[in-house]
């Protein structure tokens, strides 16, 4: 049996990085990838495994993740407004009426009003926050392990080329063919041959 080494150094832009090896997928990561345990899969440009959507944040739909934030930040922005329009027209309509009164008479709409303006607040920080990653060409998963915190960065190349590449450059090819046809494992193989073998000995005997 060959023994893999867990690690390798690569140079990249002039700074040393390890390169680690991953053993379930039996390859040697890419800079910035990480396996994820959910997916199972190592994960160009790791970013984080997303609960919402069920997939792995990464290279090829970071952009996308950002449109989904921005849409959705607009999209409660707009019910929050229209929230508080009403509110405030059912208040002039019902003088005196009161807080209470209105939670008695509108309670759907107070509670969407509340809803919304949590909604903005949480997907407005993390709007922004996300934005200063790209800004910085660094992943929430880099950020989180302080990569880079005793060595600089390689992939910052200053603040409008780092948004340009994360939004507008063009995405390389995918490592990993989905519509290729699967080949089938040895250890599959193996094991069917012998369950195989263990039915004709049980016909014999």
């Amino acid at each position: 049996m060959i023994r893999r080494t867990r690690s390798r150094r690569i140079i990249v832009d002039g700074v040393e990085r390890k390169q680690k090896y991953c053993r379930v997928c039996d390859i040697f990561r890419a800079p910035r990838s990480t396996h994820c345990a959910i997916c199972d899969n190592c994960v160009d440009k790791f970013d984080h495994h997303c609960p919402w959507i069920g997939q792995c944040i990464g290279l090829r739909n970071y952009r996308l993740f950002l449109l989904l934030i921005t849409l959705a930040l607009a999209f409660y922005t707009c019910t929050l407004t229209f929230s508080v329009k009403r509110i405030r027209v059912q208040l002039d309509a019902a003088a005196g009426a009161g807080l209470l009164g209105l939670l008695r008479s509108w309670p759907g709409m107070v509670a969407m009003a509340a809803f919304s303006s949590v909604a903005v607040w949480l997907l407005a920080c993390l709007l922004a926050y996300h934005v200063f990653l790209a800004a910085k060409n660094q992943t929430s998963h880099e950020r989180h392990k302080g990569r880079y915190r005793s060595s600089p960065n390689p992939y910052d190349r200053g603040v409008l080329r780092n948004i340009k590449d994360c939004l507008f450059e063009s995405l390389p090819p995918p490592r990993v063919d989905f519509r290729s046809v699967a080949q089938p494992n040895l250890m599959d193989q193996q094991t069917f041959a012998i369950d195989s073998s263990f039915r004709v000995l049980a016909r014999i005997l």
